[in-house]
């Protein structure tokens, strides 16, 4: 029999996003009718990359604006597709349209970040607007209501979430929790009361800068790692003591995030580190969303409960439907995303451990055919043992909870591919190219620097090297191996180790072409008792 006392504090943890989302509601109000005086000049600002199928419509919208004097600038970010041609014909049918070849995305930037900064620097309305290529502007007035904002002189900065339009089973689970989780979460009370940067919040799908603000702050330059820079730029703004504020803009644009299932999971899960997925958020959002959204409704599911926790269960479950009900009346959702909400907040969380583990593994997120960039941090090892001469003996579990020991003498020579979070994509690049050309020879082994992992993650971790290689990949949780074996700060490290224990050759980084000749002259030497290459 389940006591009552978790269902209790399932009914607290569901009424803390209930009542906010009450206060929250009243607070978040649309913007005002365009004033009628001369307003500041706007600069539209849309960063594309392959967006054949949106970037007409998106700056049609834009033109079809009035009441202010305004340029659209677009970012070609390297597009495959025929964006280009899009836009340069749409600039010959009106001037304000002007397309800006995008540059060779330098080391340690995402591609929005860097599209948006450049455009920020050439842009010369008083207020930019950055939007991304699938927003549609849905009024004539739009832009005009959005600069008459600025006409208060404390804004520098304004956002909000578009409505959103969905229409698969997965869009229409995920997509709406957006307000859910910023309305049930963000007291708007304090954020507006407060320039505190912990309470910034911001949506990347629409941001709006005062120019002379922005540029002061360096622009996207702060958020030029990021997949979650609404957020990021808010929490600038405020760190320079400056006022960043949130509207309801579903009235003035639209936006349809994702078209399937992949893209829903991809998307949501990229931005995760930055969001819930964030180490101070990770663990108390998953508590409080699982145990206020989720947990009541597997207890009623499960039965087995007594009369006092069956009501508790109810009223846990019906603040959360009556939370989403809310958000759902105000901005014209689906009722069937209220109806799935304990199995939409469940996956959500499944997708924010998913985000998370991804960073801890240093796997980057693709997206729109590049790579998120992930700012890891290698392992500070206090024990520089690159030089050793002898591999030490050690007992690990691969990817598959698999034990291998490895003794010396072994029976044949190892192959051992070591690599911290920032470098197990390189392993595969290492691995095949030496196990198609020796085969059962000798035997492979990758050794995977995961220390620090928590013990939750550790799960989806083993998932993901599993999909990414085929050979034994030895999982250091408690950080023994790695610091006796490699140097520190390592990224990849290969050793050519002969069955006796004593180590023949070291090399680090990505695998190139030199390194594995390397390995392999070495390997046909002990092998076929080849003399050594000169």
């Amino acid at each position: 029999m389940m006591h009552p006392g978790w269902l209790i504090f399932s009914c607290v943890a569901a009424a803390l996003p209930a009542v906010l989302v009450t206060t929250n509601l009243r607070r978040l109000l649309r913007l005002p009718s365009a004033a009628l005086r001369r307003l500041p000049s706007v600069s539209v600002l849309i960063p594309a990359r392959n967006e054949e199928a949106n970037i007409r419509q998106v700056i049609e919208s834009v033109l079809s604006c009035s009441g202010v004097d305004l340029e659209v600038l677009i970012w070609d970010d390297g597009s495959t597709d025929g964006t280009a041609e899009i836009v340069n014909a749409l600039s010959l049918r009106d001037a304000r349209v002007t397309l800006v070849e995008g540059l060779p995305l330098p080391s340690g930037w995402a591609g929005k970040p860097f599209g948006c900064w450049n455009l920020g620097q050439r842009a010369k309305g008083d207020v930019l607007i950055f939007i991304d290529a699938d927003v549609r502007l849905r009024a004539g007035d739009s832009l005009a209501r959005i600069s008459a904002a600025f006409l208060r002189p404390e804004l520098d900065l304004l956002s909000g979430v578009p409505w959103q339009r969905v229409e698969t089973l997965w869009e229409v689970m995920f997509v709406p929790l957006i307000h859910f989780i910023l309305l049930g979460f963000l007291p708007l009370r304090h954020m507006r009361a407060s320039k505190n940067p912990s309470f910034a919040a911001g949506c990347g799908q629409f941001m709006a800068f005062r120019r002379e603000a922005y540029l002061s702050i360096g622009g996207h330059s702060q958020a030029k790692s990021s997949f979650h820079e609404g957020t990021v730029m808010a929490r600038a703004i405020r760190t320079a003591g400056r006022v960043a504020d949130l509207s309801d803009l579903s009235d003035v644009s639209l936006c349809r995030m994702y078209s399937n299932a992949g893209e829903v999971w991809r998307g949501f899960a990229k931005g995760a580190r930055e969001g819930l997925a964030a180490p101070k958020s990770l663990l108390p959002f998953s508590i409080l969303l699982f145990f206020g959204q989720v947990f009541p409704a597997i207890a009623l599911l499960c039965g087995e409960l007594n009369r006092t926790s069956t009501l508790w269960a109810l009223l846990a479950l019906a603040l959360g439907y009556a939370t989403r009900g809310a958000l759902a009346l105000r901005f014209k959702q689906p009722i069937s995303s209220v109806l799935l909400h304990p199995l939409s907040v469940a996956l959500l969380l499944l997708n924010q451990w998913y985000g998370a583990a991804r960073y801890w593994l240093g796997r980057p997120m693709h997206w729109r055919g590049r790579a998120a960039v992930l700012v890891m941090f290698a392992p500070l090892y206090g024990v520089n043992a690159a030089e050793l001469s002898r591999c030490p003996e050690f007992t690990l579990e691969d990817q598959h909870s698999i034990k291998h020991e490895i003794r010396f003498p072994h029976p044949r020579p190892l192959y051992l591919v070591a690599a911290s979070r920032t470098g197990t994509a390189h392993i595969a690049n290492w691995v095949k190219p030496v196990a198609d050309a020796y085969g059962e020879q000798i035997d492979i082994f990758g050794l995977a620097a995961v220390q620090g992992v928590p013990i939750p993650l550790r799960w989806a971790v083993r998932s993901l090297i599993r999909d990414g290689t085929n050979c034994p990949v030895l999982m250091d949780w408690a950080g023994d191996c790695i610091p006796k074996l490699c140097a520190p700060n390592l990224s990849t490290s290969v050793f050519v180790i002969q069955s006796d224990g004593q180590i023949l050759l070291n090399l680090g980084g990505p695998a190139t072409p030199s390194g594995l000749a390397s390995i392999k002259s070495e390997l046909d030497r002990v092998l076929y008792k080849k003399p050594k290459a000169r």
